[in-house]
């Protein structure tokens, strides 16, 4: 009996000192809950002195007693699935050691921390790292510190989902993984890292049968996979746009064009849910069933494993185009942009380009005052302007348009954007790579192709030379679109232009609302381009002056 006695003791001993078991649901890239003993927090907290950068971050678990785990309301789920034998305690009662926080509950403990998590207009909940803000229920956040002579390690984010994947993310460095030291930020006895997590579908915080998750940290620009996606366990591959969000076995898909083909690989015939946005339903053929849900967007439900949404033929066909209507500083979008706007919404067109410069320095609050006003009622394709793309501007940009570099046809036009902005106004190697393959496919395609950039290749006003594109590229990219019968839509400089340089027929559109670079006789006007495309390359250009 003494012996009985004496094991029962030591099994309640063991228990109490958090010893883990493996168990749970597991997603294909998540890591099992580990079952190390961990060594409680010393009443000092964290040495910070003793570790390098990144380190304390992957030796998190030495610092706290994992067999207690402080939960806000609605996150147990998680708690238990990654610390299925700790006992769970209420988030108001935490007083050091480890916390899985929602982000109002986390806020306040992150207070006047390197990275913290704050609120925007818009955007709700928003975190804050070192200069950056970033939006997006994706999101995470792990932070180890001292406070009171305690150590804590808060796992949070700004959903479920995201700090389910701090939590996912600690495992990995609990099993060996080791954290880069450049994502880390690291500030006195404080160190944390920021994450994003792609693929928790049903955002509740836990890798599942049938998701697939990447779970990465990152300093500044966001990790992005633009079109693939595990849903239902199906592997979905999209062309000609970018998986915008899963939700369930829902995918919102962000065109990039007239003609978006699916596939889902190894398909077990799973009904799933495409929502199509950002296309022209009238210019469309649409699937049996669909639902068109506004003037841009239809949804419809399909178990085929291979299909393509095109455009019907067209001929002859109108597209409208402006540039650069970011406000002179701060954050309203200019009164003359909303007129431009409603003008482009009244007229008759397939499609609208925008030639970039949407904000003014592409912070949070600047694309939350933009995106309350940016209502269209056509498909709009982007040049990624130099204003927005920059800082916590690039990873918005990404969230909301996609990639930089794509292309698509249309009714006997091939339509090639570039990014020639994020690297000093210059076009990388790979880049012309890919643009002169563009053009080859539209001569074998019997297209003409039209090129549209944010930088012009030349500043047509007397004197002027210094907001054009990099020299050596100008020349570059001219001569190609003089090989192939290229036109081109620019904008950047705030005036309108339509001529002829090098051989190359082109124009900038940079009237949109930004401050005016000319005289209005040299076209220092505010403006839109409506353009005719017409069935033999031949394009038709009217501008529209708009007043403020």
């Amino acid at each position: 009996m003494k012996r009985v006695a004496l094991a029962l003791i030591l099994a309640v001993v063991v228990l109490a000192a958090g010893c883990v078991s493996s168990g749970g649901r597991m997603g294909t890239s998540s890591t099992a809950p580990t079952s190390a003993t961990t060594t409680p927090a010393s009443s000092g907290g964290i040495d910070f002195s003793a570790y390098g950068k990144g380190q304390v971050l992957e030796n998190w678990a030495k610092f706290v007693n994992t067999s207690v785990v402080y939960v806000s309301k609605g996150y147990g789920d998680i708690a238990r699935h990654y610390f299925p034998n700790a006992r769970i305690l209420p988030a108001s009662e935490y007083k050091g050691g480890v916390a899985i926080l929602s982000p109002a509950d986390a806020r306040p403990l992150l207070r006047g921390k390197p990275i913290v998590i704050t609120v925007r207009d818009y955007f709700g909940y928003i975190v804050y790292r070192m200069g950056f803000e970033f939006v997006g229920a994706d999101k995470g956040v792990m932070a180890a510190f001292n406070r009171d002579g305690k150590a804590y390690v808060v796992f949070t984010g700004l959903s479920k989902a995201g700090a389910g994947a701090a939590v996912d993310y600690a495992m990995k460095l609990r099993g060996g993984a080791k954290v880069p030291a450049g994502d880390v930020v690291r500030r006195g006895q404080f160190e944390g890292v920021v994450l994003k997590v792609i693929g928790d579908n049903d955002w509740n915080g836990l890798p599942e049968k049938g998701e697939h998750w990447t779970v990465e940290p990152f300093s500044t620009v966001e990790p992005f996979i633009y079109y693939w996606r595990v849903v239902d366990g199906e592997n979905v591959t999209v062309r000609g746009g970018f998986i915008r969000l899963v939700n369930g076995s829902t995918v919102h898909i962000h065109a990039l064009g007239f003609n978006v083909s699916i596939r889902v690989e190894n398909s077990n015939g799973a009904k799933l849910t495409y929502v199509l946005e950002n296309i022209n339903p009238k210019l469309m053929v649409l699937p049996e069933g669909a639902k068109v849900l506004d003037n841009t967007t239809v949804e419809f439900t399909t178990n085929e494993s291979s299909f393509s949404i095109v455009a019907k033929n067209v001929s002859n066909y109108t597209v409208l185009a402006f540039g650069d209507h970011r406000p002179a500083s701060g954050t309203k979008p200019p009164e003359v942009f909303l007129k431009i706007m409603k003008d482009i919404n009244d007229e008759k067109g397939a499609f609208v380009i925008d030639g970039g410069d949407l904000v003014y320095t592409g912070t949070v609050e600047q694309w939350a005052a933009l995106l309350k006003v940016w209502k269209w009622n056509k498909p709009i394709f982007i040049a990624a302007g130099n204003h927005e793309y920059q800082g916590d501007g690039i990873s918005i940009f990404h969230r909301l348009f996609g990639p930089t570099d794509y292309v698509f046809s249309l009714g006997g036009y091939r339509y090639i954007f570039a990014n020639d902005v994020m690297n000093n106004y210059r076009l990388s190697d790979e880049q012309f790579a890919w643009i002169q393959r563009q053009l080859e496919m539209a001569r074998e395609r019997g297209e003409r192709p039209v090129i549209v950039m944010h930088a012009p290749p030349y500043d047509p006003r007397p004197g002027g030379d210094d907001h054009a594109m990099n020299e050596q590229s100008a020349q570059r990219l001219l001569k190609l679109m003089k090989a192939y019968n290229a036109f081109g839509i620019f904008s950047h400089i705030h005036l309108y232009w339509n001529g002829t340089y090098e051989g190359v027929h082109f124009i900038i559109t940079g009237g949109g609302g930004a401050p005016l670079y000319a005289p209005p006789n040299e076209g220092g006007f505010h403006h839109f381009v409506i353009l005719t495309m017409g069935p033999d390359g031949r394009i038709g250009i009217k501008v529209v002056k708009v007043s403020p």
